[in-house]
């Protein structure tokens, strides 16, 4: 077992702001009561930060919450997240003492008080070099879990049935010379894998045999426009993905993909004029089949709206959706929002915000402002009866800088660039069982060429009730 080492402060209760701004109001994001559902009177509170693991590298960490309540973290191994200009830093060590060319997966059984590493050096059950990045998880609805991992030539598929407690490779080669997958899972064994393949581009799989074998790969038929994560319905099976084509952020919905169709989806726009900083928005679907999606914006997107976070929801299963309604609220640049969801309408937003706002929103602008870790509530995220505009009470997770200055935008041309991308591309969010939000980010308070990935979590304030799947009061105990 590794216990978690605090970062120090007390419980975070943060400055709350009320909001539910329709996106022409401006640059300011603010917006009166009057026709704007009811935000949560208080906010959320938060126990102080803390270290999931100080010998590992922690970039782009992804969450999941098992239908028993344990709560699932993986990392990006430091590979291509490595900033040169601090590896003569002790911290540095992160990178190079623990290395395997895996992505690190642990589990917590007590809300995340403590954090277990799986380790995965086991032959055959494991491969050393089975993928140090782009780590992703997908649970099934009997509970087994699967993780995805790349390493550059090729994707590896695993699966758990003890809960995420120890993972069996299933494919080493799953995809090849492929980037970014994103991974969903549906009844017993079915899986889906979206990649970007090299040669092909925007690929989607699905595998009947919990990812031992897969289908022959399917063309993204809107051009190759689908990104970020996927979401399955688990009361009818279909599989969701955002796609976004530079100036239109839709949803794509295959509806039959339980009848191995994956090349029909039906495509429904989110909004229009977009223009992204992110590499991707974030989505989550809930127990009654309402969808709930987020992105942010440079300002500089055909429908002018302001740089910001922003947010919309589908009521009738992605067919139509809200108009966007923007959730910061003090115009300093916000980043990297993620999203996730509890009872229907209880919707949690997670984002990076800078102490100022910076030229162009351009989070590569040298200098030495801090960055911080925001969240919004909104128990009416579905709309009310009195307004379609939900209300969200914004709150800091986390009262000190987890980093400063610079934060990769580019991906690894960064690399070269001298810009720090210690922390990847995105963080992640989830509701624990007891409906609770949590965080996991990347830390670079340390120092060191490598971030480590910290935790925290919601102590107090409105809950959120737990999302679809999950266990009411659930621990994972």
């Amino acid at each position: 077992m590794r216990s978690i080492r605090l970062i120090g402060g007390a419980a975070v209760a943060g400055a709350v702001a009320l909001l539910a701004a329709p996106a022409s109001s401006g640059a300011g994001g603010r917006a009166t009561a009057a026709g704007v559902c009811a935000a949560p009177s208080t906010g959320m509170t938060f126990a102080p930060p803390a270290y999931i693991d100080t010998s590992r590298a922690g970039g782009e960490p992804i969450v999941a919450t098992h239908p028993d309540g344990t709560l699932l973290i993986g990392t990006h191994a430091g590979t291509t997240h490595f900033f040169t200009p601090a590896a003569v830093s002790p911290t540095s060590a992160a990178f190079a003492q623990h290395y395997t060319g895996q992505t690190y997966f642990y589990w917590s059984d007590d809300l995340g008080h403590a954090w277990h590493f799986v380790p995965r050096s086991n032959l055959p059950d494991n491969a050393i070099g089975s993928g140090f990045s782009d780590p992703d998880f997908a649970i099934d609805t009997t509970g087994q879990v699967f993780t995805s991992e790349i390493n550059l030539v090729n994707v590896a598929m695993s699966k758990s049935t003890d809960r995420g407690r120890s993972y069996k490779l299933r494919d080493f080669f799953a995809q090849v010379v492929t980037d970014r997958e994103w991974t969903e899972a549906d009844q017993k064994d079915v899986v889906y894998e979206v990649g970007n393949e090299q040669a092909t581009g925007h690929m989607l799989y699905k595998s009947k045999d919990g990812g031992a074998t897969w289908t022959s790969p399917v063309a993204d038929s809107t051009g190759g426009d689908g990104l970020g994560d996927l979401r399955v319905d688990k009361h009818d099976g279909t599989l969701y993905e955002a796609h976004y084509d530079g100036k239109v952020l839709s949803l794509a919905a295959f509806r039959k993909a339980r009848q191995d169709d994956l090349t029909h989806p039906e495509t429904n726009t989110v909004a229009t004029g977009v223009d992204m900083l992110s590499h991707w928005p974030a989505f989550d679907v809930d127990r009654a089949g309402n969808l709930y999606m987020t992105w942010d914006e440079s300002g500089r997107g055909a429908a002018k709206r302001a740089a910001g976070v922003y947010y919309a929801y589908s009521k009738n299963r992605g067919r139509t959706w809200s108009a966007p309604v923007r959730v910061d609220v003090d115009g300093h640049t916000a980043i990297w929002p993620w999203l996730a969801v509890g009872e229907p309408g209880h919707v949690a937003i997670a984002w990076f915000q800078a102490d100022k706002a910076l030229p162009g929103a351009d989070a590569q602008t040298p200098g030495t402002y801090g960055w911080r870790v925001l969240t919004a509530q909104s128990l009416t995220g579905a709309g009310c009866p009195t307004s379609a505009v939900p209300g969200f009470t914004v709150v800091k997770a986390i009262q000190q800088p987890f980093h400063t200055g610079t934060i990769c935008q580019g991906g690894t041309v960064c690399q070269a660039q001298a810009i720090d991308r210690r922390l990847g591309d995105y963080f992640s969010i989830g509701i624990d069982g007891t409906g609770h939000l949590y965080a996991v980010y990347s830390d670079t308070r340390q120092g060191g060429a490598v971030s480590l990935a910290a935790f925290v979590r919601q102590t107090g304030g409105p809950t959120f009730g737990p999302p679809a799947g999950v266990k009411a009061g659930g621990t994972g105990r």
